[in-house]
């Protein structure tokens, strides 16, 4: 799952390089700003869970960046 999240990021930073009348280049520039804001909307979120978690905040920061719900799901649940 995480390949496909690279993947759309890969394609979503490659409509920088098109010229600017492509539909694609608008589509791609708006997924990659809206998949910006909603990654941080999810980090700020889920930070709670990413500190029970354990390990460097910053290396769950990017992961939560590139890959979101992706990550966290993949965290295990804190011991009670």
């Amino acid at each position: 799952m995480k390949a496909i999240v690279l993947v759309l990021w890969v394609a979503c930073l490659a409509a920088f390089a098109l010229p600017e009348h492509l539909w694609w280049a608008s589509a791609g520039r708006m997924l990659f700003f809206g998949l910006i804001v909603v990654h941080a909307v999810e980090f700020a979120l889920f930070l709670p869970k990413l500190r029970a978690a354990g390990g460097s905040l910053g290396h769950h920061f990017v992961q939560v960046m590139l890959f979101g719900i992706v990550h966290v799901r993949s965290l295990a649940a804190p011991a009670r």
